[in-house]
């Protein structure tokens, strides 16, 4: 009984991790953003809750270095079109010298615009970022910066699901690609193979006594998020080959040394299947 009441928080937890979470703007754009044309200046930003907080690091019509600050973007009431949108004052601060004693009665902020963030186009990958400083109006599309990536932190054993929570059309069949008993956990299995390249992984999980799951595809990395392309097949184990095959997408994708958690898509015919996926990584 407590083996299977431990595989079920395990699923419940996954699910939790897995759900996106609770912000102002979703998938989180916590990180750096750049347009890779105009390298040299850039975005960062972070969210916590339904709140924003932006820095611009950008150059002054004398062509010197200058931050401005939105600590306080906030989603509008009024969805625009294209989806949710934060907005906030726009600030320059100034303050003493790094080199000398810190007086914080010399830090002084000035409002001198307005800042807007918003995701665009089918996958939010890009984001629009809206500003106005004295005046002049400035609107540019940017990408996450990617200096790092998470491929070798997702290799390894998981507990965890996979659950479909929307089908494009009533017509489609009911599909499931976990265990026949709801109160067990995936074991989710992450593995490198090389043949395929650096980035290319499989995902291998049981769905029964003697059934499997193996994704096959390859990992990418924007920005903080991983995602994950490839194809799906489900059915006995030693048949899974010939097993009809889904097209797979992992997206969003958090991965930590504790556990990943991410949102789902996958496609078959005219059917295609959504929802959200995650593990708790087991020792074993």
């Amino acid at each position: 009984m407590l083996k299977h009441l431990s595989r079920w928080l395990a699923v419940a937890a996954a699910a939790l991790v897995g759900s996106p979470a609770i912000g102002a703007l979703a998938p989180d754009p916590t990180g750096l953003w750049y347009d890779p044309a105009e390298s040299g200046w850039g975005l960062t930003v972070s969210q916590q809750g339904d709140k924003v907080f932006a820095v611009l690091f950008v150059y002054d019509p004398a062509s010197h270095p200058v931050w401005y600050v939105a600590s306080d973007l906030e989603p509008l009431a009024l969805m625009p079109p294209g989806g949710p949108m934060v907005q906030g004052n726009l600030y320059r601060t100034m303050g003493p010298y790094f080199g000398g004693p810190f007086d914080p009665h010399a830090v002084t902020m000035t409002q001198v615009g307005v800042l807007s963030l918003q995701f665009i186009g089918p996958a939010p990958q890009s984001m629009q970022v809206s500003y106005t400083v004295g005046g002049v109006a400035v609107a540019k599309s940017v990408k996450p910066q990617t200096f790092g990536e998470d491929s070798a932190t997702l290799l390894g054993n998981y507990e965890g699901g996979m659950r479909v929570t929307a089908k494009s059309s009533p017509a489609c069949a009911d599909v499931s690609f976990g265990p026949i008993d709801a109160s067990r956990a995936f074991n989710f299995q992450v593995i490198q193979d090389a043949s395929g390249g650096p980035g290319h992984v499989h995902f291998i999980w049981g769905t029964g006594v003697d059934t499997v799951c193996l994704a096959v595809g390859d990992y990418g990395q924007q920005g903080q998020h991983g995602t994950f392309t490839g194809v799906l097949g489900c059915g006995p184990a030693a048949t899974i080959a010939n097993a009809g095959a889904y097209q797979l997408k992992l997206t969003n994708l958090s991965i930590t040394p504790d556990g990943f958690a991410g949102t789902m898509s996958a496609q078959r015919d005219d059917c295609t299947y959504t929802g959200h996926v995650g593990g708790v990584r087991t020792a074993d």
